[in-house]
């Protein structure tokens, strides 16, 4: 009895030593940070030089709680089965897009604010005369028991009768 004790904790230390499978969605996170530090490397040159791959993506396996065996291990098990793979690129790509929409979103947000602040900082020449108009709600109203009475300012200029209107017309 004891013996097969043994070989069932021998068996379980050795199981538990090996590499452990990483999950889907904890893959998919590793493959998006993985890319992204690549990106990182590939747009900086002093990082280029000295970035080691091994060194660089074992921080990232390390925030998920797994090793480069781990990881080795489960790109095994993802290979073997391309649609497995497949799904999760898929899900990477997805999540790309969306940081890609953000940014976009914020960069034409940043376009638009310094737009506006070089209009608002725009130089107004000071030398023209301003026109002197008349606001809106600042119309000469006045009222007169229950009924209001709108004052229109009149012209100089008399209205011409409708029958010289005719007659003008009349002599094109």
């Amino acid at each position: 009895m004891k013996r097969i004790l043994y070989i069932a904790l021998l068996m379980f230390v050795a199981v538990s030593c090996g590499p452990r499978r990483i999950s889907r969605e904890d893959m998919e996170g590793i493959m998006y940070e993985i890319l992204i530090q690549d990106q990182q490397i590939k747009q900086n040159p002093a990082l280029k030089t000295q970035a080691d791959t091994s060194l660089v993506y074992e921080g990232i396996f390390e925030s998920y709680g797994y090793d480069t065996d781990d990881f080795l291990s489960s790109l095994e098990y993802y290979l073997e089965d391309p649609t497995r793979l497949e799904k999760v690129m898929q899900n990477v790509g997805k999540r790309l897009d969306g940081e890609i929409d953000e940014v976009s979103a914020l960069l034409d947000a940043e376009n638009w604010r310094k737009k506006m602040m070089a209009i608002y900082h725009l130089q107004r020449d000071t030398t023209l005369p301003h026109p002197r108009g008349r606001a809106v709600d600042s119309l000469p109203l006045r009222f007169l028991g229950d009924t209001m009475h709108l004052e229109v300012p009149q012209d100089s200029l008399p209205v011409p009768h409708p029958d010289s209107l005719l007659f003008v017309r009349d002599s094109l």
